[in-house]
């Protein structure tokens, strides 16, 4: 089914509420909290790690990502207008964005639907994919702006640890 170019009505709205009173339960407030604060320029370590069951944020893993993923197929099916998710679902951009790097090796892994219906809806509906890409380059300046920062602590530490201390006493 082809991605709706119709205007958006209040069935779309009525959707949209809903969509957004299930991310203020408790439990998808945390797993959604855990994509920025844990996977957010996270290595495929720590993304393979928290994709086992046994891991303790797995739970939340699954529960974020398979709710954006169900957001995008509520669009990919006709259920809801492509511009009402980009309006309300920007989160579900930023997660895409976050494990873009991780779903080529998810999928080979043994999930080889993960995000599918995101990234067809990137893919697909121009607005969503200039808000990856603005995501994308966010994400990087920051990314950047900490890592210069880091390094400068560092550059400072060392030339503390350089300066020769004064003597005290007369001379």
């Amino acid at each position: 089914m082809a991605i709706r170019t119709d205007t958006p009505d209040h069935h779309d709205a009525e959707l949209a509420l809903r969509l957004y009173e299930l991310r203020r339960e408790k439990e998808l407030r945390k797993a959604r909290s855990m994509i920025g604060d844990f996977l957010d320029g996270a290595d495929a370590d720590a993304v393979d790690a928290i994709r086992q069951y046994g891991h303790k944020k797995n739970a939340h893993f699954r529960q974020a990502t398979s709710y954006w993923e169900m957001a995008a197929s509520f669009v990919n099916r006709g259920i809801l207008h492509p511009d009402v998710y980009l309006d309300t679902c920007g989160e579900g951009l930023y997660s895409f964005s976050v494990l873009k790097p991780h779903i080529a090796r998810i999928r080979e892994s043994g999930s080889p639907r993960f995000f599918l219906q995101t990234e067809r809806l990137v893919a697909e509906h121009v607005g969503c994919r200039e808000r990856v890409e603005q995501v994308d380059a966010a994400r990087a300046a920051y990314a950047a702006r900490v890592a210069a920062e880091e390094a400068a602590r560092k550059v400072a530490k060392a030339a503390k640890k350089a300066k020769p201390k004064a003597k005290s006493g007369a001379t």
